[in-house]
């Protein structure tokens, strides 16, 4: 679980099942994989609101009101289907305050993590190399 600075007085409001969507999932897996198991970053058009990103639990907080604002933990990966399906969890709801972001997080971090991704694509055209046949040719699939 992830420790916070930001322990204010708190309400709690517990949803028993929240989902996840597949992109937003599978992107914050990517970006760990790339940057290590626990993130922090702000989010693109929710200033003051920042995400703590890590294996077991994310939060989102508010820098100006030094508080917690929603975290989710229990996530569900084992249970989904394949890559494109949501992944349930449980959602706590820490302060009122939240209400003014719950609807637009999933949209903002997406945002973030594409670009943030996005730097650590290859550079150039990459080229496939296939085994040899039979006949000793060996064919060359590019892959853009």
């Amino acid at each position: 679980m992830l420790e916070s600075a930001h322990t204010l007085p708190q309400v709690e409001r517990r949803t028993p099942r929240f989902e996840i969507s597949a992109e937003c999932f599978n992107l914050v897996r990517m970006a760990q994989r790339h940057r290590g198991p626990t993130l922090e970053f702000g989010l693109p058009g929710l200033p003051g609101n920042r995400v703590r990103v890590g294996e077991t639990e994310w939060r989102c907080w508010n820098r100006r009101l030094d508080a917690d604002l929603l975290s989710w933990t229990n996530f569900e990966v084992t249970k989904r289907r394949d890559l494109n399906a949501p992944v349930a969890c449980e959602m706590t709801v820490h302060h009122p305050y939240s209400r003014t972001v719950v609807h637009r997080i999933n949209d903002s971090l997406t945002e973030y993590l594409r670009k943030l991704l996005a730097r650590h694509q290859p550079a150039g055209e990459a080229k496939v190399l296939l085994w040899p046949s039979k006949t000793g040719i060996q064919p060359v699939a590019a892959v853009s």
